[in-house]
């Protein structure tokens, strides 16, 4: 059976007050799983109805990044959550390794923490995740509206 992948609103106080979203699979948050809470994080997806500047300027392309830019036979990394002030992966990301192998379906795994300059710090006891390839989008979907 195919896990099952919900966006959730996630809000951030702080210096920078931030609203965007938890990927929450299987009703487990992804964000407290990975620890990305402890390190002071953000989703990387913004919530158009509270942050529409920064929506409409990044959501499209994480998206992407999350979707239609998974070929089939192939997979990136990608960032999930990260620096709420800046968005710089030189601050340190949550990311995974997302893949295809076919076209009704889609893989999360390798789940790891990475800025760029030191070697990764894999996560483990989170996922891998495979969902429904129309289900995935689904989620999605209303992102691609806001973005």
């Amino acid at each position: 059976m195919a896990d099952q992948l919900q966006l959730a609103p996630l809000h951030r106080t702080g210096s920078t007050e931030r609203h965007t979203f938890d990927f929450v699979v299987n009703g487990v948050s992804l964000f407290e799983a990975t620890q990305a809470s402890a390190s002071d994080m953000c989703g990387c997806l913004s919530d158009a109805r509270f942050e529409p500047d920064l929506a409409s300027r990044f959501n499209v392309k994480s998206v992407n990044m999350l979707t239609s830019e998974v070929r089939i036979g192939g997979g990136h990394r990608a960032v999930l959550f990260g620096c709420p002030e800046c968005g710089d992966f030189a601050c340190g990301a949550i990311t995974v390794f997302i893949s295809r192998r076919d076209d009704a379906s889609v893989q999360w795994s390798d789940f790891a923490y990475e800025n760029g300059f030191e070697p990764e710090t894999k996560i483990t006891g989170v996922g891998p995740f495979a969902f429904d390839w129309s289900a995935y989008l689904a989620a999605f979907s209303r992102m691609q509206v806001a973005g």
